[in-house]
């Protein structure tokens, strides 16, 4: 069954509380999937708010905290939450220092007792952005997966294991880097017995910017790794996961309205210290728009689900998840975001063969580029600058239509 991993915000303990309850998924989906299959803690998260590993705990729900140990390569700000954690540091830690055995030993050991210490399932290792393969943060990322192991052998740590594969797409996509690259971290990832594998390949999942190629380029590299025969995840793809389950990977992380994308140069650089006079700071969760596939800001879902030709083409039409209409939506957006997606998964789960996923999503990916363009004239009118991309939508249809191509061949075959 492909699983769907949420990463709640720090503010989201009521929400994930709500959903978690037997009524909640009893309601909206009798006798088929949860709503989530397993809950992604981001680190300081974790310490902020205990009570999402005690909820999780009370309901049999396995819990992942990332250690987001990707923010060792930029610099932070002095009161950043992460750079408190015991492994954590404000300084950018040179490769010098992270490639220093005892050095890493230190992380290593801090990492996984975090981990346990904060009601961690399964563990996951610390791990690095890398640009290409030749970059030393790869060979620092495959160093930490062993030293993981030795310490977990070490101490009788009998915990699953789940790598985190983070790397740069535009360098680990194409084919010809796939020998260094995805096959070297799968060698070392398996000889781990991972429970599963998270792919985390940045940048994707901008629909404003996403070529053709690009995408191509994330779903052949993921269906690579899933050639090893070990679980996938993908892992901050709440845009493409749906697409990538069809093709045949076993579930996507994504957060509650927010971080959709899998952007990590951006996610290390937002933690920077501000320019002075700067304030720093993000905005709360969007608008989950189902026919769009994607979340919104609160500016433009508020005027598409305000606007009368817009709203019955883009708003909830299961009265179990927003029984309000619009009113629902907009007051529980995060609930719906959470539902929305469930339900989303529960429908490609049931097509009994991939060629039915990959027709659907690539059906979905045109409907939803045709209402985009409807909505951005909505937009335009409002005098609201923010555009819905059109490009990944697009590139994202061609990318099934090519898949399903190939798999009819196999099929005929």
């Amino acid at each position: 069954m492909p699983e769907l991993l949420i990463r709640p915000g720090e503010n989201d303990h009521e929400v994930i509380g709500d959903l978690l309850t037997p009524a909640a998924g009893a309601i909206l989906l009798p006798g088929a999937r949860p709503l989530i299959d397993r809950l992604v803690l981001d680190a300081h998260v974790a310490v902020a708010r205990p009570e999402f590993a005690e909820t999780a705990r009370e309901v049999g729900l396995p819990v992942l905290i990332d250690p987001l140990t990707l923010f060792w390569q930029g610099v932070l700000r002095e009161k950043d939450k992460w750079s408190k954690l015991p492994f954590g540091d404000a300084r950018k830690l040179s490769p010098e220092e992270l490639s220093n055995p005892f050095r890493r030993e230190q992380l290593v050991a801090a990492t996984v007792d975090f981990q346990i210490d904060n009601g961690a399932t399964a563990i996951i290792p610390p791990y690095t952005y890398a640009s290409s393969s030749g970059d030393p943060f790869f060979q620092i990322s495959l160093e930490f997966l062993r030293a993981t192991s030795r310490y977990m052998g070490r101490n009788g740590i009998a915990l699953p294991i789940i790598p985190i594969f983070c790397a740069q797409l535009q360098s680990f996509g194409p084919e010809k880097s796939w020998r260094e690259g995805i096959d070297r971290f799968a060698s070392v990832a398996l000889d781990l017995g991972p429970e599963a594998i998270g792919v985390c390949l940045s940048p994707a999942g901008n629909l404003k910017d996403d070529s053709y190629n690009k995408v191509f380029r994330l779903f052949a590299a993921t269906r690579r790794l899933k050639k090893t025969g070990t679980r996938i995840f993908a892992w901050r793809q709440g845009i493409y996961g749906p697409g990538l389950v069809a093709a045949g990977i076993d579930g996507y992380e994504t957060g509650i309205g927010t971080r959709e994308q899998a952007q990590l140069a951006r996610a290390i650089g937002s933690r920077k210290p501000p320019k002075p006079g700067k304030k720093s700071g993000g905005g709360g969760p969007g608008i989950y728009l189902e026919p769009l596939r994607r979340s919104v800001s609160s500016k433009v879902g508020e005027t598409l689900l305000g606007d009368r030709s817009m709203r019955p083409k883009v708003m909830c039409d299961d009265e179990r998840c927003c029984p309000n209409g619009a009113g629902s939506t907009l007051d529980q957006r995060r609930h719906h975001a959470v539902r929305s997606r469930s339900r989303e998964l529960a429908a490609i789960e049931s097509q009994p063969h991939m060629t039915w996923r990959l027709h659907q999503i690539q059906k979905d990916a045109r409907a939803a580029a045709d209402l985009a363009v409807q909505a951005n004239e909505v937009l335009k009118q409002a005098k609201i600058k923010e555009r819905i991309g059109i490009p990944g939508y697009e590139a994202l249809a061609g990318v099934m239509e090519f898949l399903l191509a190939s798999a009819e061949d196999v099929e005929a075959a």
